[in-house]
């Protein structure tokens, strides 16, 4: 598979484990021409996010196997570029009581100014402790509100390090074959909103990498 290639853009990946599984959170971001990705920049976005995970509200709420690892970040303006990964030390979840299954998750939307499906992204969270799931089978309110402030607090700390958290559109070849569908570029388009739109559970099967 070809490298995955999108002007003005970089990759954000939040690294988890959730009862010794692997996942992560690969979030958009969008940098001016002279931006140059290195190991300092993702160092210093990787601490202010793994403090994020507590000032936020969220490690509370999370399991105490639910660990946020580490913080990369890959420039893809070019094909093949190295990932840099923070080196600060682990955060884990410190809320009592038994995790939830691993694929259960909590979806942050992120929207922009455009509209279509390519323009809005969704974030899925997992690794929450069993309180956090109502008598009627739903997201306690105060979750939402704690990931909402989590990704809010993510993008005010890339913007501190010259990143705009975007969603990325990724590019389309085009097909000559009926129907006919012309060739476009990726883009990456700056986050505008960031909301939880409801209590509903969803599922995510894809998260080992």
């Amino acid at each position: 598979m070809a490298s995955l290639v999108i002007p003005s853009a970089v990759q954000v990946r939040l690294h988890w484990t959730l009862n010794g599984v692997d996942c992560f959170n690969v979030l958009g971001g969008s940098v001016a021409g002279g931006f140059a990705a290195s190991q300092a920049i993702a160092n210093t976005i990787g601490a202010a996010i793994l403090g994020r995970f507590t000032s936020s509200g969220l490690a509370a709420l999370c399991a105490t196997t639910t660990s946020l690892i580490s913080v990369g970040l890959r420039d893809i303006r070019t094909a093949n570029q190295p990932e840099f990964v923070s080196v600060a030390a682990a955060v884990p979840g410190t809320g009592a009581g038994n995790p939830l299954p691993n694929q259960l998750a909590a979806v942050v939307t992120l929207r922009t100014a455009l509209a279509g499906r390519s323009f809005r992204g969704r974030a899925y969270f997992s690794g929450f402790i069993v309180a956090e799931n109502t008598a009627a089978g739903a997201i306690v309110a105060a979750l939402n509100t704690a990931l909402v402030t989590f990704v809010t607090n993510i993008q005010t700390d890339l913007a501190a390090s010259a990143v705009t958290l975007a969603v990325l559109s990724r590019p389309f070849p085009g097909r000559t074959t009926p129907p006919v569908l012309p060739a476009r570029a990726g883009v990456a388009t700056p986050v505008t909103g960031i909301i939880a739109r409801d209590t509903k559970w969803d599922t995510q099967r894809r998260r080992k990498q």
